[in-house]
């Protein structure tokens, strides 16, 4: 239509009709390109909200792990340190020796401890979130927790060790009655049944005590394990000022 009249006022040369014309085209598209920009931007921002809620369920998850490994790991130190105390003293577990082989095994136990970030790395190749205040703050979180686990990337030698000294019928045992994996969640049994006579189970910590290197290995893993509760708490109170930050952009949405 617009190009019909163009071409009916060149012909009557009607030079102001035509420069009307052509600035009702020029409008038009720039109206038209507004819109497009508009409801890319509204489409842009739309994902980025769908997006930021994820990578709060992101966190939010990584703070149960990282609160279930914790417990799990107290649970390991708390092992070893009753392991050791057999190592360092006489070596005589006397009646409680079935326990005492559960503790070894307990002392030996090992999780990864990284947190899922395929969200918030996903956002990042997008160039999001566009809030610099939350990319921050979970960059604290992220490198807090690669601080932690880079030092379990490699398994502890004591867990290689002590698993060569028990028995496999013990650590049959074990893995059925004295151990659960719930929903992600190790748990370690303190009072699981006994699976061999008091008698045996002297024998295997008699053997184990005599191994002089093994003390050394488990020093060495439950040390590594001392400062970890605290650690993961630190962590976790960074994720925490993460998720407030992402409610609070959120909000403005």
């Amino acid at each position: 239509m617009i190009l019909r009249s163009v071409t009916k006022h060149v012909k009557e040369q009607n030079w102001f009709a035509v420069f009307v014309d052509f600035m009702i085209v020029v409008v038009g598209v720039f109206i038209g390109i507004q819109v497009a920009n508009w409801n890319d931007t509204q489409a842009f921002r739309e994902k980025e909200r769908l997006l930021l809620k994820e990578l709060e369920r992101e966190i939010t998850a990584g703070i149960d792990v990282t609160s279930q490994r914790g417990e799990s790991y107290k649970q390991v130190l708390e092992a070893g340190i009753k392991s050791l105390s057999i190592l360092s003293g006489d070596g005589e577990c006397k009646t409680d020796c079935w326990n005492t082989l559960v503790n070894f095994m307990h002392a030996s136990q090992w999780q990864d401890i990284r947190t899922n970030r395929v969200i918030y790395d996903e956002m990042r190749r997008q160039g999001l979130p566009r809030n610099r205040t939350i990319i921050e703050s979970i960059e604290i979180m992220l490198a807090q927790n690669e601080g932690n686990a880079v030092i379990f990337d490699d398994k502890p030698i004591y867990r290689t060790k002590i698993r060569e000294l028990l028995p496999f019928e013990f650590q049959q045992f074990y893995w059925v009655n004295c151990y659960t994996y719930v929903g992600g969640h190790e748990t370690y049994s303190l009072n699981c049944k006994e699976g061999v006579t008091n008698d045996v189970a002297y024998q295997i910590v008699k053997n184990i005590v005599n191994q002089p290197k093994i003390k050394l290995y488990l020093t060495d893993w439950a040390s590594t394990l001392v400062t970890l509760p605290s650690n993961f708490i630190s962590q976790n109170a960074d994720a925490r000022k993460a998720i407030a930050l992402i409610e609070a952009e959120l909000k403005k949405r």
